[in-house]
């Protein structure tokens, strides 16, 4: 079975099995399937229930209860309210100033109440200067909001250092949603579409324009879409069929267009790449290979046919950062990555030397389940099974690891916070 979308953890522990379906311990006899949850909605309730928000995956998607934008990173906490670090020019940590943060820290200008007191997030999702969340009382960004990125329909430049409503939904129920750098997407619970809005210079909308869209276009993608991904310039969908289709920047194209058609999840990267898994479980890249960051052993040039990532097989997670790739394979237990390694990001244990195929992550406890996985421009994080944070990567002015900055760049895993921490 391929998952697809959101997938539940027991608080206490998980088992993986062959198909990759999950069963929860405390009551073996229930399989908590790949459809757990319809909807963010349905999220925020069931946190309520329980009271607190649970571990789950998506499978490498730029949101979720971990993401990393190109310099900056942000969990969201058992509670229910968030921990960012790193570059805040824009005030897209959500720390209500324009601080940057070299350690994780409470987001005070988002809800900070916790699941049993009041409104509380459940996902969110970093961007290089502004950010989104899915909250109780629903889907909120800030930061920059230049050319309507934020979807509440300003297009100024000034920063909106407080959570605002997207207002261009129509009070329909969200699936999933992604923020690109200048542009942001949701995808629809009713029908499997896709709304964008933001900034459109490379087509990134999907309208078959190039022309600013501060309320939203829905790109006509000819089906389905369970998964999407966008990044700097470029977008992409996959459908229930498993047609991956694109548009933007590394296609040139406006609209919609094929790419695959045995695709099963998709990351797009901000260096301009973009990787998918296949039915098979292996991981195909095309776009931008500068740095090898397409994993089939050459570096140079790009691709504008996808390409199969040499010696891995079995991927369950896959992530596209800056201008290098990492991947989840191993019934959850090992990451690999590939691609750029001047600051550490690839995790493998050395700095400097680029990889055009994968490396296996070092530093990351024996045995430990991977839930989710995250990329910035140059570092990496995963989420575990017991709610800890390892990062590996950058730890320049910018691009902090969440530790104190007199720690340098680490190219082993780290152990940053737990989502239990207060």
């Amino acid at each position: 079975m391929n998952i697809k979308s959101i997938l539940i953890f027991s608080n206490i522990f998980v088992v993986f099995i062959s198909c990759n379906q999950l069963y929860d311990l405390n009551d073996p006899t229930i399989p908590l399937s790949e459809n757990t949850f319809n909807s963010l909605d349905e999220l925020v309730n069931y946190s309520i229930k329980i009271g607190y928000v649970p571990s789950y995956t998506t499978n490498g998607g730029e949101y979720g209860l971990i993401s990393l934008g190109d310099t900056s990173g942000c969990v969201v906490m058992r509670n229910g309210t968030v921990k960012c670090w790193g570059y805040n020019a824009n005030g897209q940590l959500g720390t209500g100033d324009l601080v940057n943060r070299v350690t994780p820290t409470l987001a005070s200008a988002l809800p900070t109440t916790t699941v049993t007191g009041g409104d509380f997030s459940v996902a969110i999702a970093s961007e290089y200067q502004h950010s989104c969340g899915y909250f109780k009382t629903g889907f909120k960004c800030w930061g920059d909001q230049t050319n309507g990125k934020l979807g509440n329909g300003v297009t100024s430049s000034t920063n909106q250092l407080t959570p605002v409503s997207v207002t261009n939904l129509s009070g329909r129920q969200l699936k999933k949603f992604n923020a690109g750098d200048n542009h942001s997407c949701g995808l629809f619970v009713d029908d499997g579409s896709i709304k964008c809005w933001g900034d459109n210079a490379s087509g990134q909308l999907g309208d078959g324009t190039t022309t600013v869209r501060s309320g939203g276009v829905t790109p006509v993608t000819g089906g389905t879409s369970f998964s999407f991904s966008c990044a700097d310039f470029t977008s992409c969908s996959v459908s229930t069929a498993n047609q991956l289709k694109c548009w933007g920047g590394i296609l040139s194209a406006t609209s919609p267009t094929l790419v695959s058609s045995n695709a099963t999840f998709v990351s797009s990267g901000e260096g301009g790449h973009m990787c998918f898994i296949t039915t098979a479980q292996n991981v195909q890249c095309f776009g931008n290979n500068s740095n090898g960051q397409l994993g089939n052993g050459s570096t140079g040039g790009s691709s504008t046919t996808p390409v199969t990532v040499s010696n891995l097989t079995g991927a369950s997670m896959v992530i596209a950062g800056n201008n290098h790739t990492c991947a989840v394979t191993n019934n959850n237990q090992s990451a690999y990555c590939w691609g750029d390694n001047s600051t550490g990001q690839l995790g493998a244990g050395v700095s400097l030397t680029n990889y055009s195929v994968p490396q296996k992550v070092v530093g990351l406890p024996s045995g430990a389940i991977i839930v989710d996985i995250a990329s910035g421009d140059a570092v990496s994080c995963v989420l575990l099974s017991n709610d800890d944070v390892y990062c590996w990567g950058n730890n320049s002015s910018n691009d902090f690891l969440g530790v104190a900055k007199s720690t340098a760049n680490s190219s082993t895993a780290i152990k940053i916070l737990n989502r239990a921490d207060p």
